[in-house]
């Protein structure tokens, strides 16, 4: 015995037999939401009526038990004010977790069930023999259990495998319950029978592999993925040597992570065959969903039993055969789904080329019945149905106090989007009366986690709800941190504001974020109706033109220019030089409008080559005949663009140009400091020691011999617009002069050495690459350097150039990070393929401007991960992340090595973003 005595638990007496009594008359059904398991249940051996439920304690009748309350008497503690009857799963799931279930919560809970009660018709009272049954049934073995439950940490283990069964299959209804939220209640099971009857989705997941649904929004991809869920489920009922397959919501895993997820639902580690299902990645910021889903790889690849299924819209990097695209619906099916919900009366007229598209996606086919139900025509846009949807179930239920509710779900959608994460009700400063209207619409869902949203899609109408009526500012939703988090709201309400307020928003989102405007462009455009029927014409003859702006080229060379300044201007710095400026400001434009009659309106414009005011003058004869060299320094012409947000577009793509010209010639501003400007200036050294010399430079360039090569260089420059000097491969220009004339002016040393070490070897094997002259030993200090400079190098870009793109650019989101791989090289067969095998992880020990490089030499690829590896740092959020691995050449005798990595890097961020089209330009 212990020197300090242990001290029993007080435990109160168990309820007497007639107040169970009184209690089963004042229930109809289960307590917990939504369960529909009655009272009783009657015996397929003898027939007779069993109770079918357990009476669960608010407040535990034993210290230390669930929900305990000291305060309470015995008396108040037995009273029924204390007990609610719930089914057996859900007894004990009340219990295993009683601080998501609540006292508050489950008092509430036993409201609505004595209510659903009072209106049902009377049922009849227990016997004194159906009393005593039930006490010792809910009061008998289980208290054994609590107390071995009280030694023991809760884990999916606890349950036996059957519980857990049931436990499951009721969470699938549950769910799938949640999805038909739009689906009046009473066709709900009919609906439901219908979708047990369709054929299974052909979803095959081989062990050990990832695959993803992709589609649009409402493609019916969660439900696909129930379907192969719940097959596994039948699979794990009947054989023993199977998992019970695992539910994940995307958003719920972080921080507790995947791996550690499917362990806790597992109750132990994954090694027996188990489906895992991971749902809605597109409630993360893309650069979460490609982490998760790079988790899921490592997952698979340690526990080649498991098969994971994960679905997503479009954005996340997936290999070409992770991918599953969700095909369309044939449109009979969808036609069938609509008869169902609101029968064949309103199949009248349906056949229309706009109401087949609707036809083809189940959320679309379900918002067209409850359009076609309010009286309305199947002439209507796929946008203006899921406008519409929202409402439409609100003016159904008709939940109480219908402004108040609206307004709390914009706040709520504003903060479930901010936090990424359920709200409890009291972050929003709501009691539980002010709840329940929220919950009695069937948006939003109250559970154990707080209060979200059914529907993904609701989430983002409220959310759009926020940002229209100014709760959240259009341009602190689109800033460098939170636009990740705001990116699908922005393109909502983009998507469904009249064309004029759209362009406002547009013009906000430029000068805010130019990353996130052309994002924006980009979804909407995937966005089926946006905009559907807005009005075509010239839009500029409907906008606010300068003084005297009168005739139509001025207005609409106004309208065009102001796009492209609203972008300049939210580049910053860079702006600068994505068009021709004079003087600190954009070049003056030379405009004429061009009338076609086959192709409509077009536009010949003229660049002022050292004029910037007035910015907009008007060519009243043809170009070519006032177009004189010496004042225009560029003619473009093209299509005035007419449709809504078509001038953002043909803004993007001009500045888009010039973009990509700089980067193709490496030209992006960099610091002095930075490792880049130090391979730029050795690069241009070379080039023009032999343009100038006409020989090949040596090892060490004096800088004597360059400068004299640079001054008389200069001189043409300063009498020229441009000079262009070109020998073989080697090219500069004015700009490159210019550049290299002030850096060389700062440049202390007599000499200008390469910025890597020579080679230390002869080549070796039949094919002589340049990598082949530098020994295995080299090539890894080389390549650790290169990393090194290349983030160091990736971040300079961004900081200079891009700024205001923030959390968008998914490898800046995540700095600073560490590069880890192998140098792969095997001198013992010289003519096999070398490589550089690498990844990006998180490096918190490190600054961006000093990061880390880890390699190691190798015959082949290795791993470069493990199961509990993560693959970014915990909390950042970003619009885009890049593959966590990616093989290329050694980098071993390429002077541009850290350059070109850190540009490749930077593409591939832009390109998510619409500031980039095509491949990768070509290392030079």
């Amino acid at each position: 015995m212990s020197d300090i005595e242990r001290a029993s638990p007080i435990t109160h007496r168990r309820p007497a037999d007639t107040t169970v009594r009184e209690l089963f008359g004042s229930a109809v059904r289960c307590g917990f939401p939504d369960c529909r398991e009655p009272l009783y249940r009657t015996s397929d051996q003898t027939g007779r009526r069993l109770p079918n439920v357990k009476v669960a304690h608010i407040h535990a009748r034993r210290a230390n038990g669930p929900r305990w309350d000291s305060g309470l008497s015995e008396a108040e503690n037995r009273s029924i004010d204390n007990l609610i009857l719930m089914c057996a799963p859900h007894h004990d799931e009340i219990d295993d977790a009683p601080d998501w279930f609540t006292a508050e919560m489950l008092r509430e809970w036993k409201r609505h069930q004595v209510r659903d009660a009072e209106a049902a018709a009377a049922a009849p009272l227990l016997t004194d023999q159906e009393a005593a049954e039930v006490s010792r049934r809910s009061f008998g073995v289980d208290e054994v259990v609590e107390a071995v439950a009280d030694l023991l940490p809760f884990t999916a283990r606890s349950r036996s495998r059957g519980q857990t069964l049931e436990l499951e299959w009721r969470r699938a209804s549950a769910r799938r319950q949640a999805r038909l939220v739009t689906v009046p209640e009473s066709r709900r099971e009919s609906v439901l029978e219908w979708m047990q009857e369709r054929p299974p989705p052909a979803v095959v997941v081989p062990e050990g592999q990832l695959r993803v649904l992709v589609g649009p929004m409402g493609a019916g991809k969660s439900e696909m993925a129930a379907r192969w869920w719940e097959e596994g489920l039948g699979v794990a009922a009947d054989d023993e040597r199977v998992e019970v397959p695992v539910w994940l919501e995307a958003r719920t895993l972080n921080p507790v992570g995947l791996s550690a997820a499917v362990t806790d639902a597992l109750g132990g580690d994954p090694s027996r065959p188990v489906r895992v299902v991971i749902d809605d990645l597109t409630r993360l910021p893309i650069a979460e969903a490609n982490r998760l889903l790079n988790d899921a790889r490592e997952l698979v690849a340690v526990w080649q039993r498991m098969r994971i299924l994960a679905t997503s819209r479009p954005g996340p990097y997936l290999a070409e055969q992770e991918q599953v695209n969700v095909v369309a619906w044939p449109a009979s099916q969808g036609a069938e789904l609509v008869r169902l919900i609101v029968g064949d009366d309103a199949l009248h007229g349906i056949w229309t080329p706009e109401s087949e598209d609707l036809l083809t996606r189940p959320l679309l086919a379900v918002a067209l019945a409850a359009h076609l139900a309010g009286g309305h025509t199947a002439r209507v846009s796929p946008a203006k149905l899921l406008t519409e949807l929202a409402m439409t179930i609100l003016e159904r239920e008709r939940p109480r106090d219908l402004d108040r509710s609206w307004d709390l779900m914009t706040r709520l959608a504003e903060r479930i989007i901010t936090t990424q994460g359920a709200v409890l009700p009291s972050d929003l400063g709501l009691s539980q009366p002010h709840v329940w209207p929220l919950t009695d619409s069937g948006l939003v869902i109250y559970d154990a986690a707080g209060l979200r949203f059914a529907l993904s899609v609701f989430e983002q109408r409220f959310g759009a709800e926020a940002l229209r009526t100014g709760i959240v500012d259009v341009d602190d939703a689109a800033s460098a941190e939170r636009f990740p988090l705001w990116r699908y709201p922005l393109a909502y309400v983009v998507a469904i504001s009249r064309p004029e307020v759209a362009d406002t928003l547009l013009f906000h989102l430029a000068l805010a974020n130019p990353g996130a405007a052309s994002w924006v462009l980009d979804e909407i455009a995937r966005i089926p109706g946006a905009h559907q029927g807005a009005p075509r014409g010239r839009p500029w003859d409907r906008v606010h033109a300068g003084p005297g702006e009168t005739e139509p080229a001025l207005r609409a060379g106004r309208w065009l220019r102001d796009a492209v300044e609203a972008f300049l201007a939210g580049f910053g710095d860079c702006g600068t030089h994505l068009a021709r400026h004079y003087d600190g400001h954009l070049v003056q434009w030379g405009v004429r409008i061009v009338e076609d009659p086959l192709r409509g309106a077009g536009m010949v414009l003229t660049e002022a080559r050292d004029k910037a005011v007035p910015d907009l003058v008007t060519h009243v004869v043809e170009p070519h005949d006032n177009f004189r060299i010496d004042e225009w320094s560029a003619r473009t012409s093209f299509e005035l663009p007419t449709g809504p947000l078509d001038r953002w577009r043909w803004a993007r793509s001009r500045l888009r140009n010039q973009l990509a010209s700089l980067i193709r010639r490496r030209r992006l501003s960099v610091p002095d400091a930075s490792p880049l400007a130090t391979e730029r200036e050795w690069v241009l050294a070379r080039h023009i020691f032999r343009l100038h010399y006409h020989r090949r430079p040596p090892t060490l360039i004096p800088v004597e011999d360059l400068a004299l090569a640079i001054e008389q260089m200069m001189a043409k420059v300063n009498q020229s617009v441009h000079s262009r000097w070109t020998n073989g491969s080697a090219h500069v220009d004015s700009n490159d002069i210019r550049w290299m004339h002030a850096r060389l002016a700062r440049h202390i040393g007599t000499h200008l050495r390469p910025p890597r070490p020579a080679p230390d070897r002869v080549p070796t094997g039949t094919a002589h690459w340049r990598w082949r002259a530098y020994s295995p030993e080299q090539t890894l200090t080389i390549t650790t350097q290169v990393f090194q400079d290349a983030l160091a190098g990736y971040h300079d870009l961004v900081s200079e150039n891009f700024s205001t793109f923030g959390a968008a650019l998914g490898l800046f989101s995540n700095l600073p990070v560490r590069a880890e791989g192998n140098v792969i090289m095997n001198d013992a067969d010289p003519d096999h393929d070398d490589a550089v095998w690498y990844t990006l992880k998180p490096n918190s020990t490190a600054s961006p401007q000093s990061p880390g490089a880890i390699f190691t030499i190798a015959n082949s690829p290795k791993p470069l991960h493990d199961g509990s590896s993560t693959t970014a740092m915990p909390g950042r959020r970003s619009a885009f992340h890049r593959p966590t691995d990616r093989l290329t050449s050694p980098l071993t005798g390429d002077d541009l090595a850290a350059t070109n990595l850190a540009y490749r890097w930077l593409v591939t961020d832009l390109q998510t973003l619409g500031w980039w089209s095509g491949p990768f330009p070509g290392d030079k």
